[in-house]
């Protein structure tokens, strides 16, 4: 049996809310239907930006704005696609997550009503934490199913979002997790910097060169030494900010933390150039990231390529991760989150 399954992604770069309807046995066959982003509020953005910060939640304020905003975004999807869904899979807004203390906090209301009688599965990472995992990564059961669809093996999907995460899949076997930080990082010192959001294209980090000190010291971490699976909260890189020196140029910081994201890939396969990376994420627009991915493996494609939309994999993996909820079926394996028993995420709001 198919559903129709719309899934929500918020992720840890604070940029809004990703929602997808998908069309799926949620074993081996996924069809795309529709794919839709709401910008947060600079309000809503500055907010959740200073939780995290602090790591303190003094605002309760939060609740009612994170709402607002779910609730008109899901609904607008829902009216501008006219379909009798199935199932909603909502992530919710990831404002603290540390593996080490097995905590994972997502803010979302599980009162909110949408404009469907469709049920509401949430709190996706519960129950790999409760049960030993650390909590993330939660899709690579979806990468596999796209590799499977496109026929691929020794291949390593690469989702650049706030924090850097990988499947590799092969002999149809998968392993994940966290292998470095990603655009929450970069975003996060370009902005205290130059005021500036983002890395645009690459444009800034196409005008530097590496600054191989600074590189050697955060690659000196002990994260990099740890094997998969592993996972990583979104400010733990954070720490390196404050040892580069205000003579180097942003061009250079920039490119320098980029280069790190490939090579800690590298350094998981084991310097294997021969994997097929897989590209996903907004870290994908970046053009010098692209070319780093280039210079250290073979074959380097955008999930874009092969007619996925590479902005909406994870939103499409939370739709997928309902249907899985509703049959049962086993979503967080040993492998990719080293949980100790392999079972389904979820839980009905």
């Amino acid at each position: 049996m198919e559903y129709i399954a719309l899934g929500c992604m918020t992720g840890t770069s604070l940029d809004g809310i990703d929602c997808s309807l998908i069309k799926s046995d949620g074993m081996t066959k996924v069809s795309e239907i529709s794919n839709d982003f709401t910008p947060y509020s600079k309000k809503l953005q500055n907010e959740l930006s200073e939780i995290i910060k602090s790591c303190y939640l003094d605002n309760l304020k939060i609740f009612k704005l994170l709402n607002n905003e779910y609730q008109n975004a899901i609904n607008n999807f829902i009216s501008k696609n006219n379909k009798n869904i199935d199932v909603i899979g909502v992530h919710g807004q990831t404002i603290f997550h540390d593996p080490l203390i097995k905590i994972s906090i997502q803010l979302y209301d599980k009162k909110i009503k949408y404009n469907t009688q469709a049920p509401i599965i949430c709190n996706f990472r519960k129950n790999d934490i409760l049960n030993g995992g650390s909590g993330a990564p939660i899709i690579p059961k979806y990468h596999q199913i796209i590799a499977n669809h496109l026929k691929m093996d020794s291949t390593v999907f690469v989702n650049l979002g706030g924090v850097t995460n990988i499947t590799i899949i092969e002999n149809n076997q998968m392993k994940a997790g966290d292998t470095s930080f990603g655009n929450a990082l970069i975003n996060d010192y370009l902005y205290s910097r130059e005021n500036k959001e983002y890395d645009i294209d690459g444009n800034i980090s196409s005008r530097g060169k590496k600054i191989k000190n600074l590189s050697d010291i955060i690659q000196s971490d002990e994260y990099f030494k740890k094997e998969l699976p592993k996972s990583l909260d979104r400010n733990y890189f954070h720490q390196y900010l404050k040892l580069i020196n205000k003579d180097y140029s942003t061009e250079d910081i920039i490119y320098t933390l980029l280069s790190i994201i490939p090579e800690s890939i590298y350094r998981i396969t084991n310097n294997n150039q021969n994997y097929k990376i897989i590209l996903m994420g907004g870290g994908r627009k970046n053009l010098t990231l692209v070319k780093l991915f280039k210079e250290k493996f073979k074959d380097v494609f955008l999930v874009d390529d092969f007619n996925f939309n590479g902005d909406f994999i994870e939103s499409q993996g939370m739709a997928l991760l309902a249907i899985r909820y509703l049959k049962k079926l086993k979503s967080t394996y040993k492998s990719t989150t080293g949980i100790s028993k392999d079972i389904y995420l979820g839980e009905q709001c």
